[in-house]
């Protein structure tokens, strides 16, 4: 596979699949669906607490709030998530098996995990996070799981949720690239165009080597 391309639908359902052969299915899936359907990087997803997914009333919303994310390449932003679709059923799964503060981060490391510490003391030091290479490598490893060649996997995932937002935005009345450069959290809209663009030049040439005119 091209590190230049997005993942597939059918990848990323093997990806979901492949978690359910890892020790934590409910939170890698989570991870996955995290990068894949609402376009968050490793250092996104380590550094979210519970309350960005939250309401005030604290029940499971329908956005992702990362308008309080620190750090100079953390672009604050609010990602919306369709109620019982499959990152709001992943996120809720996750919830309600490690329970946490509002201010715990929802994903946690295996040492958090290991030995019920997750549900034993919410708020407490145990629940660490995940580090960002951590997750870049349980990438790796559902990929050889699934049977995907990719060292980018992470990435591609993302590159996933903003290709397909950026075509069904086409169709949907008043959306445009900046809607998906929001989502995104791009700073650049020419490097979004850019990663568009890429795309349509290989549709481009399915199309020109399929349809090149020489059978007359």
């Amino acid at each position: 596979m091209a590190t230049n391309h997005a993942l597939d639908d059918d990848q990323v359902k093997a990806l979901v699949a492949a978690c359910l052969q890892t020790r934590y299915p409910e939170r890698n899936r989570l991870i996955v669906l995290l990068a894949a359907d609402a376009g968050l990087k490793p250092s996104e997803i380590v550094w979210m607490p519970r309350e960005a997914v939250l309401t005030d009333r604290g029940v499971l919303g329908d956005h992702i709030d990362l308008t309080a994310k620190p750090g100079r390449k953390l672009v604050a932003r609010k990602v919306p998530i369709v109620v019982r679709g499959r990152l709001w059923k992943a996120i809720d799964s996750v919830l309600a098996n490690a329970p946490g503060t509002p201010l715990d981060p929802l994903i946690i490391s295996e040492r958090a995990l290991d030995g019920g510490g997750a549900t034993k003391d919410p708020g407490s030091a145990s629940l660490e996070r995940m580090r960002s290479s951590s997750i870049s490598y349980l990438f790796f490893r559902l990929c050889r799981i699934a049977g995907i060649s990719d060292e980018a996997a992470a990435r591609l995932a993302r590159r996933a949720f903003i290709t397909k937002t950026a075509r069904q935005c086409r169709s949907v009345p008043g959306a445009t690239l900046r809607d998906v450069q929001a989502m995104a959290g791009h700073r650049s809209l020419d490097r979004l165009q850019h990663m568009i663009e890429i795309d349509q030049q290989a549709q481009r040439r399915i199309v020109t080597d399929l349809f090149d005119g020489s059978d007359g």
